[in-house]
Parts: C-alpha cells; sequence; structure tokens
C-alpha cells in the first residue's frame, strides 16, 4: 500500500476547502466532511452532504495516486431535500488491498465546489495472508460531554491510521441536550421530529477532528439505542420514531442498502485470510426489555439468530469477531429492565439467548472468537470459559466511550464464567487492534492524548 505522504496537507486542503463555487446567487459546498464505508476488496461505498441547493449532484473521483494522476469519476448522485442533501456513491471495479484516494464535489451545470479529500484501504482477498489494523469504539457526546471545543480524540484515531474503524452505536444522542456553554451551540435540544434528528448528526457531523478521522479511513457502522431512544425495544417503541431513526442513520453514514431488506443494519465482512466480522442489530429485533427471561426472548430475533449461526459456523478465519453494542455479561439497567445480555440477579435480560449461541460456539468447536463490545463506557478485557474446562472458549473486548461519562466498573454476570483481565473508568478510549501475518492479535486502548493505555498479545486458539 502507498505512503501516506502527502495525506494529511490533503485532509487539511479538503477541509478548510469549503469554498463556494457560485454563480447566479448559488453557493456550493461539501458541508460536513466526508466518509466512506462497509468496504469489500471490490468496492466502497462515499458519502458527503453538500449544499441546499436544489437540482446539484454529487459527483466523486478515485485514484491510486494521491495526485489524481489516473482519477476516474463515478456517476453524479443527485443531492435532494428528502434525503437531506446528502449522497452516497458506490465505487466498484476495485483493486483489493490497495490504497485509493478520492475528492467529493457538489456540482449544478458547470458549477462545482472546491473538493473535498478522503482515503481508504480496500480489503485484501478472502485467502490472502496479509496485516490489518482496526479501531473500534462508541458513545460520543452522552451526558452532555459534547464538543468542548472538539472531539479532540479523533485527531488521534485519523492519526493511527487503521485500516478502517467500527463504530459501535451512540453515533448521537439524540435524548439528550448539550449545553452551551460547556459545549458548542447546537445541540442544546432533545429530538423529536425528522429535523431535530438530522440537526443533532449535523452538530457531530461539523466537529473538524472527527471530520478528519472519516477522511482518513473508512467506517463500518451500527447503532445502538440513543439513535432512536435510550434503552429502546424495537418491538415495543413508538414506529414513528424507530423510522426516523433509521433513516437518519442511513442518510448521514455510509451503510450498504440490502436490497432484499432496506431496513436490515446487520451484516458481515471479510478482512483477508484473519479476520472476519459479524455486525449485529442488537435493537431493531429485540423482545421488550421488561419482559422476563425465557424461550420465546429475544435480542436478535429468529432470522438475524440464524444468519449468525451459519456464517460462525462456515467461516474459515482465524480470528471471528462478533460485534455486538452492548456487554455480555455486564447487567446492565437491572432488575427493572435488563438492557444488555446477561440477567445479573434479576429475571429479565437475554440471557437465554447469549447460552444459546455460547454453546452453539463450544459445539461446533468454533475457535478464536472475539466478542467487540461497547455501550457501558468503560473499556474491558475478559476472558470466558462457559463449560469450566479451564481453556478460554471466547473473548469480549469492550471500548468507549469516545467522549461520554464513565460508567461504573460492576460485578460480572457469573453465567458464562468471566475473568476480567483488565478494565478501566477512567479514560475516554478507542481500542485498536493489530492482527500479524502469524496470525498473532495485538489489542491497545488509546486515551484522548493519545497515549497506549494498555497493550497484550494474543494468539489464535
Amino acid at each position: 500500500m502507498k505512503a501516506l505522504t502527502r495525506l494529511s496537507l490533503l485532509v487539511l486542503i479538503g477541509l478548510v476547502g469549503l469554498s463556494l463555487g457560485s454563480g447566479a446567487g448559488v453557493q456550493l459546498g461539501i458541508t460536513h466532511g466526508v466518509a466512506s464505508g462497509d468496504v469489500t476488496p471490490t468496492s466502497a461505498l462515499v458519502w458527503a452532504r453538500g449544499s441546499e441547493v436544489a437540482g446539484s449532484a454529487l459527483v466523486v473521483e478515485y485514484s491510486t495516486d494521491e495526485d489524481f494522476s489516473d482519477a476516474q469519476r463515478a456517476e453524479p448522485v443527485a443531492l435532494t431535500a428528502e434525503r437531506d442533501f446528502t449522497g452516497r456513491v458506490m465505487l466498484t471495479g476495485l483493486k483489493p488491498a490497495t490504497r485509493y484516494y478520492y475528492r467529493v464535489r457538489q456540482i449544478l451545470g458547470a458549477q462545482q465546489s472546491a473538493p473535498v479529500v478522503g482515503t481508504f484501504v480496500t480489503a485484501p482477498e478472502v485467502n490472502a495472508v496479509s496485516e490489518v489494523k482496526f479501531a473500534w469504539s462508541a458513545d460520543l457526546g452522552g451526558q452532555g460531554q459534547c464538543r468542548r471545543p472538539e472531539y479532540f480524540i479523533f485527531n488521534h484515531l485519523a492519526q493511527a491510521q487503521p485500516d478502517f474503524f467500527l463504530f459501535l452505536g451512540d453515533t448521537v444522542y439524540n435524548d439528550e441536550r448539550c449545553p452551551s456553554p460547556p459545549n458548542l451551540p447546537g445541540s442544546d435540544f432533545i429530538a423529536h421530529t425528522l429535523e431535530e434528528y438530522r440537526a443533532k448528526q449535523k452538530y457531530q457531523f461539523a466537529d473538524k477532528p472527527y471530520q478528519r478521522a472519516r477522511a482518513a479511513t473508512s467506517l463500518y457502522v451500527i447503532w445502538d439505542d440513543h439513535e432512536v431512544i435510550n434503552n429502546f425495544s424495537g418491538t415495543t417503541v413508538d414506529p414513528k420514531r424507530l423510522a426516523i431513526g433509521l433513516q437518519v442513520l442511513f442518510e448521514y453514514f455510509p451503510i450498504t442498502v440490502n436490497p432484499q431488506d432496506p431496513k436490515r443494519l446487520y451484516r458481515a465482512f471479510r478482512w483477508g485470510k484473519h479476520a472476519e466480522f459479524f455486525i449485529l442489530d442488537t435493537r431493531q429485533y429485540r423482545s421488550d426489555n421488561k419482559l422476563p427471561d425465557g424461550p420465546n426472548k429475544t435480542m436478535l430475533g429468529a432470522e438475524q439468530l440464524a444468519w449468525l449461526r451459519e456464517r460462525l459456523k462456515n467461516s474459515d478465519a482465524t480470528w471471528k469477531f462478533i460485534v455486538s453494542t452492548v456487554k455480555l455479561s455486564f447487567p446492565s439497567d437491572c432488575p427493572e429492565a435488563c438492557d444488555s445480555w446477561a440477567n445479573g440477579e434479576s429475571a429479565t435480560g437475554f440471557e437465554r439467548e447469549l447460552r444459546e449461541i455460547s454453546d452453539f460456539i463450544l459445539q461446533n468447536k468454533i475457535k478464536s472468537v472475539v466478542w467487540l463490545t461497547g455501550d457501558e463506557h468503560i473499556v474491558d478485557v475478559i476472558q470466558y470459559d462457559p463449560n469450566r474446562d479451564r481453556a478460554v472458549d471466547f473473548y469480549e473486548f469492550t471500548a468507549g466511550p469516545l467522549s461520554a461519562l464513565t460508567s461504573y466498573m460492576g460485578q460480572l454476570d457469573e453465567t458464562l464464567n468471566p475473568m476480567r483481565l483488565y478494565g478501566s473508568n477512567q479514560y475516554w478510549n478507542f481500542g485498536q487492534i493489530a492482527i500479524f501475518e502469524d496470525g498473532r492479535l495485538i489489542l491497545e486502548y488509546v486515551d484522548t492524548g493519545g497515549e497506549v493505555q494498555f497493550r497484550r498479545e494474543f494468539r489464535p486458539f
């Protein structure tokens, strides 16, 4: 992959280069930075938002050369008020394991805005033995911890140059205020309407470090609860509010729309020989949190659960990462209505279904499984031995918050026999994982100062 010799300059030019093409009173510009996402070996989805100009379009040029000497141009995509002038352009026919540079403009006839530049790396082919470095985290702007004046942690994420960033939900807190001061103004309200939900994301996306990070790497995004409302269950929440939350998530993030099921968010992606990721939607299909746990209570729904079982069983990746926004053995918001998998001392929770997944992993001898989680605003590194044979059966690595109040380090539910290897609620963070050609995995947690607070090596098992 080509070294990023001029990327920082290009991204800076893109961020400050929102100068507007003008004519006949019309002003054009990319208003909230750029993003790429859901990258495969041969495709990537590019996102941007333009000025509110009727009849305008989004144009993306892309190249393997940072000078754009061999640039190709994708078909323009119309920008409309119906999508809040956001646009997504699918790039296809790309080369695997290759760094691409892209630049985005808003156009109207012969007029065009200044370009905004970004970059991403395509995934290696399925059986390619290659290194991978990725980051993940969650929880941005919770409990009034919003732009003060910026989300500085994203500067370090951009500098780390991961191959991709997994954003595990709570990308915004629609149901909380961001008082100003101490935060920058623009989000001191609770969202109820479509326009208010959009305004909340625009407040987040206007942050410059966040824009730098989105320009510097690609994203895989899934929601948690605050994209709609705290601790929501998709089967019981106000359907109108659920629909608005889902619409704005698709409008503001480069998430591929499933043609057979446009509401579906769970999906999988592969990164060479060593890593496969199964991104779960733990919100849309779940039963009422207040119901007692039992044979009919579900977090994933029957179809998603069957999909996960099949994908896990058929995966030949060295490491299998199950991406769950909620934690496994942290009994969150119990006892009245447990919001996570664990029941704790409560009759509620989703423990039966979790045990079913755990039993499936053991029965099918699925090795080197890691759960990546967020939600609880703590760092956690946990090993599990549910059959109590003194051998590790899977791990859970928890990251976050990016910017929110941290939580307490609670006692773990003992159902799956967890052992906490490391935990902290003392710093905002993102997790970082590097997998080497020999399959070794290095886990790190990085704080808002860019310092590594924890580091440990894991071997395939």
